[in-house]
């Protein structure tokens, strides 16, 4: 557990739910459980606005979105975008500096095993196609363009992210070289065991959950926020309950409040029985 805030026994009510997605409330086959789908239910039954918080552009969201039965704007693209379904608008989306998305492209030359993903709008770009179909539509998105030359898609507009698909013993070296070239352009994260990416300067989970409670008038000690992976660690801190699940980071878990079950034990489902249901 976290040691920079104690949970009170007289804790307000929450009136705001956020969770990530894999690793969270996807298993390993993009399945959501039984118990977890009871559970998010029930907290919208309750009156609990709840949101999605994921890497994952909108097109891949939508789905989760509807078998969940989220009934707030969803958090996309590390929270550097917040989309409303029930209104099918964009609420706020930042962009990276298309100059800083060439330089990150180049590294496909340099590391010919690191692909370098450009997500731009609805459209996801790649210089070639690496990996089967299903890999791309399930974790970033089915609308695939393939640009043989990259830097040149930036000419319609800035991207919204470049994320690389990686080995996974490529991680560390990964993130130090993108943190090297973005500097304080762009904030870098470790999304997935095989992602890393650099987002526009404040788009990070906590971020955008701030800005969707700001815009619902719902104030931080009422705001919970579930996750797994660095990328989470920032809405787990910033929220009134930060949960990070039993399978998570070294720094999801030192960020939290309290410590949830792993996913195969349905974690997410546990914390909110115990902080939602419960109440």
């Amino acid at each position: 557990m976290g040691n920079h805030r104690m949970i009170q026994a007289d804790r307000p009510r929450i009136e705001l739910l956020a969770f990530d997605l894999d690793g969270t409330v996807l298993d390993d086959q993009f399945r959501i459980s039984p118990r977890v789908r009871r559970a998010v239910n029930g907290a919208v039954a309750c009156g609990v606005r709840v949101t999605i918080a994921t890497g994952r552009p909108v097109p891949v969201i939508r789905p989760f979105y509807e078998a969940l039965g989220v009934n707030a704007p969803v958090l996309a693209m590390q929270g550097g975008l917040i989309y409303d379904f029930a209104a099918e608008t964009t609420l706020h989306e930042l962009t990276l500096p298309g100059e800083l998305a060439c330089a990150l492209i180049e590294l496909e030359n340099r590391f010919p095993a690191w692909q370098a993903v450009l997500f731009i709008g609805d459209a996801v770009h790649v210089s070639s196609v690496r990996y089967p179909p299903e890999f791309y539509a399930s974790l970033l998105g089915a609308n695939l363009t393939v640009d043989a030359d990259l830097c040149a898609a930036l000419a319609r507009r800035d991207p919204d992210k470049v994320l690389f698909v990686i080995p996974a013993e490529d991680a560390a070296a990964s993130l130090s070289e993108l943190n090297r070239i973005a500097a304080r352009r762009g904030t870098v994260v470790q999304s997935h065991r095989l992602f890393v990416e650099v987002n526009p300067l404040e788009a990070h989970k906590g971020a955008g959950l701030a800005r969707l409670a700001a815009d619902l008038n719902i104030p931080r000690e009422r705001v919970m926020a579930i996750g797994d992976q660095d990328n989470d660690t920032t809405m787990i801190a910033w929220a009134g309950i930060g949960v990070a699940m039993g399978n998570a980071s070294p720094a999801s878990l030192a960020a939290a409040d309290w410590v949830a079950p792993p996913i195969s034990e349905d974690g997410a489902a546990v914390a909110i029985e115990k902080f939602i249901l419960s109440s």
